[in-house]
């Protein structure tokens, strides 16, 4: 149909050709086809020139519209793939460890304008099954550890300088960095596994590197909870360093890895 459009609106077979970028033979067969088919003639032809008969005329007002039509159709088909497949669904867990993610999604954002982004608030291991069921395309867990999963990928976006935080009366609070070692027979207030996905199996990873084990006294689900205890001097606690170092009266120490 739309070889039959390009001869019909150049009135000739050799400049249709050139517009299809085809072959004049193979482009005068399709239209012989074409007729063949519909069991009318199109197009009358001489040496001298090519016109129109009235089914052709009739033919050439219909085909443009259908063709219009096709056109519209698979443009649209494409607009809706476009949208589709450019919104991307990430989820997160909403802690200290995700500070990294809006300072992400700003680059992301001036390097990809035209691309959407959900943002779903999931734990750690639901995140991990939602990417593998194809909910989400990319999840910041946290310091959950990588599994041996062949269908999942894990990379590094960021880290943390850890601080160790005490009260001022600490004796230790006057030294400029501090080694968790030297904790060893300190009492911690340690950060809730549900609200800080990973944190409990670093803390107790870090700590046997040492030689030592974590004696943990209290268990918080929040950084408020976590300066409450240590101001009343239940422990000390081990966090990323963040603005825990203006909760006087509080020391905040970074700690030798």
């Amino acid at each position: 149909m739309r070889y039959f459009v390009a001869v019909a609106d150049e009135l000739s077979f050799t400049r249709g050709a050139e517009k299809l970028r085809i072959a004049q033979p193979s482009l005068t067969r399709q239209i012989k086809d074409l007729e063949d088919e519909l069991g009318v003639r199109l197009l009358d032809r001489t040496k001298k020139k090519v016109t129109l008969t009235k089914e052709g005329e009739f033919f050439l007002e219909r085909s443009k519209r259908l063709l219009g039509l096709s056109d519209e159709l698979i443009q649209g088909v494409h607009e809706l793939d476009h949208k589709v497949s450019h919104t991307v669904n990430i989820g997160y867990v909403a802690n200290p460890f995700h500070r990294v993610l809006p300072a992400s999604l700003t680059a992301f954002e001036k390097e990809f304008p035209d691309i959407s982004i959900n943002l779903f608030g999931i734990p750690s291991a639901e995140q991990v099954t939602a990417v593998k069921d194809g909910k989400l395309d990319v999840g910041f867990v946290g310091l959950l550890e990588p599994t041996d999963d062949s269908n999942l990928q894990f990379l590094l976006v960021g880290s943390h300088k850890a601080v160790v935080v005490m009260p001022r009366s600490n004796f230790r609070a006057k030294k400029g960095t501090i080694s968790l070692a030297d904790l060893a027979q300190t009492f911690f207030v340690a950060l809730s596994e549900k609200c800080y996905p990973g944190y409990g199996r670093w803390f107790k990873l870090t700590c046997e590197r040492l030689g030592m084990r974590a004696k943990i006294v209290q268990t918080v689900d929040n950084d408020s909870a976590l300066i409450q205890s240590v101001r009343s001097g239940l422990g000390v606690a081990v966090n990323i360093q963040s603005d825990l170092s203006r909760a006087l009266p509080l020391c905040v120490r970074q700690r030798i890895d």
